[in-house]
């Protein structure tokens, strides 16, 4: 089969362990691009936190943020689309955190605001954008952007994120769509933001049928894409039900397991 477009998710599939892309993973995507493949990072991260792979290209090319919230193109930084969540059921969320005592950040476009400073919000703002944060106590407190709210996230140990995502599932249903993205965070988006219903619509502007795309993931904020596409490629770290679910298990994402398919499945160099 010939790919004619790439799908990857970031933290725990594109970049290793400690967030940085390998030399053998930057050569594989640089030489399917060269061969025309169309490469889309595919992530929860804001778009300001794509530098990373967008720094590769000298051309333009799609990226897919804040979970399937927004597509952008990466160098001319043009909106595709966008998808906001209801200020109400935003509200919701955030008051429900502000009760169970958690770190939160809400986004809202390119904004950030955290509901405190604490260790959890100044890791997660140094690790994917380094913007100003201003504290808000209550979510009406970011005024005319209450239209425009992408995501509310909150920050705990990984072990209560579990229990909360089971919770925060039953409690909203089908009115949000509640991930963890990394063991660390559960993120809070519009029902109509997933990876999946994004990269079909990048795939719709682009004339790509799901067919002739490939897909990597390792969690459960990436299973829609991984649905969509004509091929499913699970990282060895991945959870089980979700390499189950995959056509492929490669390698993980510290041994180059992107790079290791790209390099079978789309370059046939294997």
């Amino acid at each position: 089969m010939k790919f004619k477009l790439i799908a990857s998710d970031l933290d725990g599939t594109l970049v290793n362990s400690e967030f940085k892309l390998t030399e053998r993973t930057k050569s594989a995507i640089l030489r399917a691009v060269d061969a025309g493949v169309i490469f889309v990072a595919a992530t929860g991260r804001p778009l300001r936190g794509i530098d990373i792979v967008n720094d590769l290209f000298d051309v333009d090319m799609p990226f897919i943020v804040f979970n399937g919230a927004a597509a952008y193109m990466g160098k001319s930084k043009k909106l595709l689309f966008e998808s906001f969540l209801d200020y109400d059921l935003a509200k919701e969320a955030f008051d429900i955190g502000q009760k169970l005592n958690l770190g939160q950040v809400v986004w809202t476009d390119t904004r950030l605001r955290a509901n405190r400073i604490c260790p959890g919000t100044l890791r997660y703002n140094a690790l994917y954008s380094n913007l100003d944060m201003p504290v808000i106590s209550e979510l009406s407190d970011i005024g005319d952007d209450a239209s425009c709210i992408s995501k509310v996230l909150w920050i705990a140990e990984p072990e209560r994120i579990g229990e909360l995502q089971v919770e925060m599932n039953a409690h909203f249903g089908d009115k949000l769509n509640c991930f963890s993205s990394l063991p660390f965070l559960l993120e809070f988006v519009s029902p109509s933001s997933t990876k999946g219903t994004a990269l079909a619509e990048v795939g719709r502007i682009l004339g790509i049928g799901s067919h002739e795309m490939i897909a990597f993931g390792d969690a459960y904020n990436d299973v829609s894409m991984l649905e969509y596409v004509g091929f499913s490629v699970a990282m060895a770290n991945a959870h089980d039900d979700i390499k189950q679910a995959c056509d492929h298990v490669t390698s993980s994402n510290d041994e180059d397991g992107v790079a290791v398919a790209i390099e079978r499945f789309v370059l046939n160099s294997n």
